[in-house]
C-alpha cells in the first residue's frame, strides 16, 4: 500500500506539472516580509535552527545514474526510478552558499522525491530520518538507508534504528498494510530519540545506543469522508504523524497532517502524556507539516496548503501560531508547499517553501521578528457538499 504522505505529494506533483504543461506557471508567492535567503533546493522537508543559530536542512536531491525499479505510488506499477546519493544535509551559518555535510540516498520516481525527513541537531551530531518503505517495494530494503533513524558520523550517514523492520514485526497501528515513513524527529531530555512515523500512525523512543525502538503512543484514525479499504471500509482517514516537539515539563507534541482528501480545518496538534495517553491540543488545522517551540514558548505549525476539488491550491499555506489555550491564529500566509519552521534566538523564523517534486524550485524564507507578529484569523476556503461527499 502506499504511504499516506506520499498520497499528498503526488497529489501536488500531478496538479503542479499539469499545470506547467500547459504553460500556467505556478503563481508567485507573496512572501510579505519574508527574505529568500536559500534557493535552489530539492523537495527539502526538515530545517533546524542550534543555539549558535545556524541553520541545518535536508534536501531531497535529484536521484542519480543508478536505475532501479521502484512501485510508482499512483499506478502501484513497475516505474523505472533513479538512485544516487545526491539527498543532502546541509549546514548555513548565514553568509555564502549551504555547506554538504553529508549526502543522503535519493529515489526519484516519475511522481516523487524520496529523501532525507526532519532532523535535529545535538551536541553537533545530526540526526534524522529517511525514506520510506512498504511491501510492494520488496519485503526488503534494497536502498541504502530508507526507512531509518540516522546520525551523521564525519560526514557519513549511521544508521540508528530500522523502522521498517520494526513495522513488519509489530505494526502498531493495526491495520491491513504495511508501510514505515519515519519522518519527524526530536530528542528527549535523557537522550532518547522521538520519531513521528507518518505511515505507520505512531509514536517511537529510539534507543540512540541500541537501536532498540519502544511504541509510545498510537494515533486514532480520524473522521474521514470516503470508505476506508484499510479500516473495514469505514469513513475514517489516517492521522499521519509528521512532526514532534518535546517541551520543557515533559509534554510531547505531535502534529498530525491528516489523510487524503485534506478536508480544510480537518488536521491538529495532539498532547502525548509520559504514560502514553494522547489529548487533543489545537484542533481546526489543515495539512500540519511540522511543528516548532517559539522563543516566545508558544508552539508554531506549518500549514502545507489548501486541497479543493480541483487539487491543491497555490500559495495557501504558510506559518500559525498555537497559543497556550490551544487556539491558533496565522501569521504568515501565501506560501506555496510549506514543510518546515524553525527559530532564532531572536524571534525570526526560517521556513521551507516548494517541499514538492519540482526540482529546484525549493527554498528557505527568513522572517524576521515573526514572534513578534500580529496574528490573523484562520482562513478556511469553501467546500461544496460535492467536495466531502463519499463517492458513489
Amino acid at each position: 500500500m502506499r504511504s499516506k504522505l506520499l498520497i499528498l505529494v503526488l497529489l501536488v506533483a500531478v496538479v503542479t506539472s499539469a499545470a506547467l504543461a500547459q504553460g500556467d506557471a505556478p503563481p508567485p508567492p507573496d512572501l510579505g516580509s519574508g527574505v529568500v535567503v536559500i534557493d535552489g533546493l530539492n523537495s527539502p522537508l526538515g530545517i533546524f535552527v542550534d543555539e549558535e543559530d545556524t541553520v541545518w536542512l535536508t534536501d531531497g536531491g535529484t536521484g542519480g545514474d543508478q536505475e532501479i525499479t521502484a512501485i510508482d505510488v499512483n499506478s502501484q506499477q513497475e516505474v523505472t526510478a533513479n538512485w544516487g546519493e545526491t539527498g543532502a544535509v546541509l549546514r548555513w551559518t548565514g553568509e555564502g552558499e549551504p555547506e554538504v555535510v553529508a549526502n543522503v540516498s535519493s529515489l526519484v520516481t516519475p511522481s516523487d522525491i524520496i529523501s532525507g525527513g526532519h532532523l535535529t541537531v545535538v551536541d553537533g551530531t545530526v540526526y534524522l530520518t529517511i525514506g520510506v518503505w512498504n511491501p510492494p517495494q520488496g519485503e526488503e530494503v534494497t536502498i541504502p538507508g530508507f526507512s531509518t533513524v540516522a546520525r551523521v558520523v564525519d560526514g557519513a550517514v549511521e544508521p540508528i534504528a530500522d523502522l521498517w523492520a520494526y513495522e513488519a514485526e509489530n505494526n502498531p497501528d493495526q491495520t491491513i498494510n504495511l508501510d514505515a515513513h519515519p519522518y519527524g524527529i526530536e530528542i528527549g531530555p535523557n537522550g532518547e530519540i522521538y520519531v513521528a512515523d507518518a505511515a505507520a500512525n505512531a509514536l517511537y523512543s529510539v534507543n540512540a545506543e541500541t537501536g532498540e525502538v519502544t511504541t509510545v503512543a498510537v494515533f486514532d484514525p480520524m473522521p474521514g469522508v470516503f470508505p476506508n479499504p484499510l479500516r473495514d471500509n469505514e469513513l475514517l482517514t489516517d492521522p499521519v504523524p509528521t512532526s514532534v516537539v518535546v517541551s520543557e515539563d515533559g509534554t510531547i507534541y505531535v502534529g498530525l497532517l491528516s489523510g487524503a482528501p485534506f478536508i480544510p480545518g480537518s488536521a491538529k496538534v495532539v498532547a502525548v502524556s509520559s504514560e502514553g495517553e494522547v489529548t487533543d491540543f489545537a484542533t481546526g488545522l489543515t495539512m500540519v507539516t511540522d511543528i516548532s517551540m517559539g522563543p516566545d514558548g508558544n508552539l508554531y505549525a506549518t500549514q502545507y496548503g489548501f486541497f479543493t476539488p480541483q487539487g491543491p491550491e497555490f500559495n495557501s499555506g504558510g506559518v500559525v501560531r498555537i497559543l497556550e489555550d490551544g487556539t491558533s491564529e496565522v501569521v504568515v500566509g501565501g506560501l506555496p508547499f510549506v514543510t518546515g519552521v524553525d527559530f532564532d534566538s531572536e524571534g525570526g523564523a526560517y521556513v521551507l517553501i516548494n517541499g514538492v517534486n519540482i526540482p529546484g524550485a525549493g527554498a528557505v524564507v527568513y522572517y524576521e521578528g515573526l514572534t513578534e507578529m500580529e496574528g490573523m484569523p484562520m482562513p478556511m476556503p469553501e467546500m461544496t457538499p460535492e467536495a466531502t461527499a463519499p463517492a458513489g
